[in-house]
Formats: C-alpha cells, structure tokens, sequence
C-alpha cells in the first residue's frame, strides 16, 4: 500500500468492512453515478480529509495478474479485484453477514 501521510480519522477504519458504489459494467460506469450499486468490499486506508481507498470484493468483477478477466474456478490466491477512491458518502459499513468478501485480498497486497 501506499502511505499517502495522512491517518485515518475513525470514520471508517482500516481492514472495515463496507460497501462501496461501484459500478459492475462499462454501461452502469457511463451512466448516473448514483444509481450505481452499493458492493461489498474492505478499507485498505484513508488517503485524505475524506476519501478511503477501497478494495471491491466481488468475484465477478476480479482480473488475473494481466488484466484478463478471471476464468470461473480461479483459485481466490490469483484474483486481484478492483480498488476505488471514494469519499463518505459514497460507503457506508456492510451490515449483511456473509457478503462476498474473501479472508484476504491477493490483488491488493493483503
């Protein structure tokens, strides 16, 4: 990870699961922002006065080390799944048990 200088201020601490707007195809990224839907995944970190970065954790949306998407039945050590910088108003903590958030996240250093 990078250490951007700046420390979390509690809001939603490292490691925390969340949910996070983002988009699952081309079509939804070109599209209303809002409408985007709310994802599982987990701080990596605070990266200023408002705005964490954020590792989505769904597999659907996980590459392989070259970009290529994932074939169904990757092993969860080669999936790299996609971070976003997002601000507070855009994540909101995960509430759900059992979302589909894996134990660690190879893509992201973790």
């Amino acid at each position: 990870m990078r250490d951007y200088g700046y420390h979390n201020d509690g809001r939603f601490p490292d490691e925390t699961p969340v949910e996070v707007r983002y988009p699952r195809s081309k079509q939804q990224e070109r599209g209303d922002r809002e409408q985007w839907p709310w994802l599982p995944g987990s701080i990596l970190e605070q990266c200023g006065p408002d705005e964490w970065q954020v590792c989505v954790t769904v597999r659907e949306l996980a590459v392989l080390r070259d970009g290529r998407r994932a074939p169904r039945g990757t092993a969860a050590r080669n999936l790299y799944y996609p971070c976003c910088f997002r601000g507070s108003s855009e994540i909101r903590r995960r509430t759900t048990p059992g979302s589909a958030d894996p134990g660690t996240q190879p893509g992201t250093g973790r």
